[in-house]
Parts: structure tokens; sequence; C-alpha cells
């Protein structure tokens, strides 16, 4: 009965050991950037299974306390541009982010077929906002630093087919990035 009981508890720690090894995720951190101004740090990281999609995620590090708040995207999701935009004269202070994080045609799978967002965080990572659509195609985008706004290029995907067609016109987006909103579309 003795051996019994050993050989189960023998079975169950490599059985538990096997499943912890293969569920580890290895964590590496891509870049660091430094919120001007404030005491905040905002890393990128993405989380890479042995097997799996890469998850991306932003950690906001408060350089002072030593908190973190991390902010996870879906799985798939790619971040291409993370920048601190900050204007004193206009009272702007946001990171700005262009990311892959919608899945337009709801396949389970994020690709390079689907359109970026434009997102702004709050330096402290607590509020978070989505600029563009969600079939909104970024293509340029730039920031005139006199009136704070953003400049977007691209076009609506319309029927979500992930593709521009004839009848998908480019538009140009203004935004304010004050007040976080659509100031008009051209």
């Amino acid at each position: 009965m003795k051996n019994l009981i050993l050989t189960l508890i023998i079975i169950v720690s490599v059985i538990g050991t096997t499943r912890a090894q293969s569920s580890k995720i290895l964590y590496e951190y891509n870049k660091f950037i430094d919120l001007k101004g404030t005491e905040f740090t905002v890393a990128t990281s993405e989380h890479r299974p042995k097997m799996g999609k890469v998850r991306s995620n932003l950690l906001f590090i408060n350089t002072l306390t030593g908190t973190i708040k991390e902010i996870d995207f879906v799985e798939g999701s790619r971040l291409s541009t993370v920048q601190q935009v900050k204007i004193d004269s206009l009272g702007i202070n946001i990171v700005l982010v262009v990311a892959n994080t919608i899945d337009l045609d709801n396949k389970k799978d994020i690709d390079w077929d689907d359109p970026r967002q434009i997102l702004v965080f709050s330096p402290s990572g607590n509020d978070m906002q989505q600029l563009t659509e969600d079939n909104y195609y970024v293509n340029v985008w730039s920031i005139n630093e006199f009136t704070g706004t953003l400049i977007v290029s691209g076009f609506f995907d319309i029927n979500r087919n992930r593709k521009k067609d004839k009848s998908e016109s480019n538009e140009i987006l203004l935004f304010d990035l004050k007040t976080r909103r659509l100031k008009k579309k051209l």
C-alpha cells in the first residue's frame, strides 16, 4: 500500500513539473522610454510562449514609488510605435501608441492585414483612449506641435474585407491631442 501511494505521489509530481515547464512564458523587455517631466517610464514587452501567439504589453513604471501599471493587449497584438508627445505650451503630455490590436475579420488571429490603431495613454497609464476606429487603416501620421494636432492618413475598410477597394478612398483625420477628439475628416 505504501509503495502504491509513493508511486502515485511521484507520478503526480512528475506530471505537475512537466506541466509547469511547458506553460512557462519567456518575458522580454524591448525598450524603456523615460517620460520627460514625469516620474514615469514606459517599458514595452512581449510574452513569447513556447507554443502560441505573441502577447504584447506596456508597463508604466512609477520610478518614485516602484508601482507598476500593466496594460495587456489581446493575444497576437503588435506594437509598432510607442512614444511620448509632450507639448508644454498646450498642456499636452501623452504616450502615443500605434499597434495592430484588432482582428477585423474575427478569424482569431491578428496579422499584418489587420488595421493599425492609434491609442493614447496618460503618462501613468491609468487613462487610455483609442483615437482611430477599428476599421480605419492607419497609413502614416504626424504631429503638428504648434496646434497639438495629430494628422493621420489612411482609409476606412467599409466592408471589412481587410483590403482597400475602389469604393474606399483615402481620408485624412485631424485629432486634437488635448481633448483627444476628432476635429475634422478631410
